[in-house]
């Protein structure tokens, strides 16, 4: 059955991967971004009937509501967006906090209580949040991020136990170091080094996430509910 799916971060390397795996599958998308339409011309001349992009800056709540109010029938959302940060916990300023708490915690859980009222009317709906390996482990430096993330992981839990009865799931993708996404943003030097902390000592397929996802939003995955799922390489 063709699904209606919000995938906020579309535009990101991981959106784009996933985006087109759901667009293949027949799925019809709403393509959230916020500073890179380029990105997503490709995919909208491709399924120009399955295609709707929209921007929305994620800090701004009259965006969110709009983000919202521009889809109609969404059964599934797809939580992608994200930021990075990097800072010792002492160090990290109110703004950074706020601002990356903003867009990879409180968006999510705003857009969720937009959507889960219908969902609930049509008993269907799957909601997928994105956390990270880094809010498992416990890395240096990353303690917003890692807080901002470590949040969804109760936030689905909790979900789950309040509507698994509604026929709506809710459950967390932790990926790793994957080829996509924000690893394009650190160095060569570093990257090198995250390689030699993963058991595969190389990253991780993106395509992995693609797959998982279409795999969440099937009928059959109806009792995966309140699930972190870990695709990491062996990390955690």
């Amino acid at each position: 059955m063709h699904r209606r799916i919000l995938l906020t971060g579309a535009s990101g390397g991981l959106g784009l991967i996933m985006a087109d795996f759901l667009l293949k599958e027949g799925h019809f998308v709403y393509l959230h971004y916020n500073s890179n339409p380029a990105a997503l011309l490709n995919l909208c001349s491709l399924y120009p009937n399955q295609t709707a992009c929209i921007k929305a800056n994620l800090l701004v709540s009259e965006d969110l509501e709009n983000l919202f109010n521009s889809t109609a029938n969404v059964n599934v959302l797809i939580h992608a967006a994200g930021i990075a940060s990097a800072g010792m916990s002492w160090k990290v300023s109110k703004e950074e906090f706020e601002k990356v708490n903003h867009i990879n915690y409180f968006a999510p859980f705003y857009l969720s209580q937009f959507f889960i009222p219908t969902m609930r009317q049509n008993s269907w709906g799957r909601i997928i949040f994105f956390s990270s390996v880094v809010a498992q482990k416990g890395i240096p430096g990353t303690s917003t991020y890692a807080a901002s993330k470590s949040a969804l992981i109760g936030l689905s839990r909790t979900m789950a136990s309040e509507l698994g009865a509604t026929g709506i799931t809710v459950n967390t993708i932790a990926p790793g170091y994957m080829d996509a996404g924000m690893i394009r943003e650190i160095s060569e030097e570093m990257r090198s080094e995250l390689l030699q902390t993963i058991p595969s000592h190389e990253l991780g397929n993106s395509k992995n996430i693609a797959e998982l996802v279409l795999f969440l939003i099937k009928e059959n995955s109806n009792y995966m509910n309140g699930q972190t799922i870990s695709v990491n390489g062996g990390m955690v």
